[in-house]
């Protein structure tokens, strides 16, 4: 985790040192507009975004997604993430306090209230991880990499540190990722109009996932519901982000009776990493202990939980 650290860190100096002679130019942004509009977006609302001063220059962004997006396990048990146990005991308090509605969960969806406080342990802290990252900002500097002259710089201010920008594997993987992008600001547009906000007021993790449940918009925009019963979906309401992972994961093919495999492969559909399933199913089983099991001492290196 420290050297992580320590690397984003780094990433953001050359961020300040590097960024402040240069600027995207009309003729990207033009593109990311002209490409919204294709979608059914109003022109005048993509360029109001667009051309909101919030929405800012962040290349350490586009570092931080090319080099750090996936789950790490620790230097002790390389399969797993780090988590402190006091999250773990956070989650036993999380789900008692919502027995009820996550009950209610399981009988809709087959969702244990375990496997849902899994989750969001990992993805949010049970919804108290702050969220620093404009999203806004963050999907338009990946979709800004469909421009050509604009990666070429990424490469020149980021090559000695990271010699692999000029690598076919991760120039192609650049390429998917900048059209994936443009994708999310479009839905993540939908959502804000459905939900009557300002879309560049919404705050989420460097790749872009919003609330509790971290949600990519075009995946919210599939599988999100309403949990609480006002008749709105919003990913950052924790009852309707609950309601939605349960709907999510039961579509996914998760079922409490199902084989390891199976539920495997649900957590996957989630997170495409085989540490984040090993997290979330060591999470599941130590949640779903007896408070006689519970008494045993956990074997999880007590350091901060890592969030991505």
């Amino acid at each position: 985790m420290k050297k992580t650290i320590i690397a984003i860190f780094a990433v953001t100096v050359l961020f300040l040192q590097g960024t402040l002679a240069w600027a995207w130019n009309d003729l990207s942004r033009n593109f990311i507009e002209d490409r919204l509009v294709e979608k059914g977006l109003q022109r005048s609302l993509a360029q109001a975004m667009l051309n909101d001063s919030r929405v800012s220059l962040r290349p350490d962004i586009i570092i931080q997604n090319l080099f750090y997006s996936s789950p790490r396990g620790s230097e002790e048990r390389p399969s797993v993430m780090n988590i402190d146990p006091r999250h773990i005991e956070n989650g036993r308090i999380f789900i008692r306090e919502n027995q009820e509605f996550l009950s209610s969960l399981e009988k809709r969806f087959g969702t244990s209230p375990q496997i849902i406080t899994a989750i969001l342990i990992v993805e949010s802290r049970l919804g108290t991880y702050p969220m620093p990252y404009n999203v806004v900002t963050a999907y338009t500097n990946m979709a800004f990499l469909l421009d050509p002259d604009y990666f070429r710089r990424i490469q020149e201010l980021y090559s000695e540190e990271y010699p692999l920008l000029y690598d076919d594997a991760t120039i192609s993987r650049a390429h998917r990722r900048a059209k994936w992008a443009l994708e999310e600001l479009y839905h993540l547009s939908q959502i804000a109009n459905k939900l009557s906000i300002d879309p560049v007021s919404i705050m989420g993790s460097f790749a872009g996932a919003m609330g509790p449940a971290q949600f990519i918009p075009s995946t919210f925009n599939s599988y999100g519901i309403d949990g609480d019963g006002d008749g709105i979906a919003s990913p950052f309401n924790m009852q309707d982000a609950k309601a939605s992972m349960a709907h999510y994961l039961k579509r996914s093919g998760w079922s409490e009776k199902a084989s390891i495999g199976k539920k495997r492969k649900a957590i996957f559909h989630y997170n495409r990493s085989e540490i984040y399933v090993n997290t979330i199913m060591m999470l599941y089983e130590e949640l779903s202990k007896s408070e006689v099991e519970v008494q045993e001492p956990l074997q999880i290196m007590p350091e901060d939980l890592i969030i991505y």
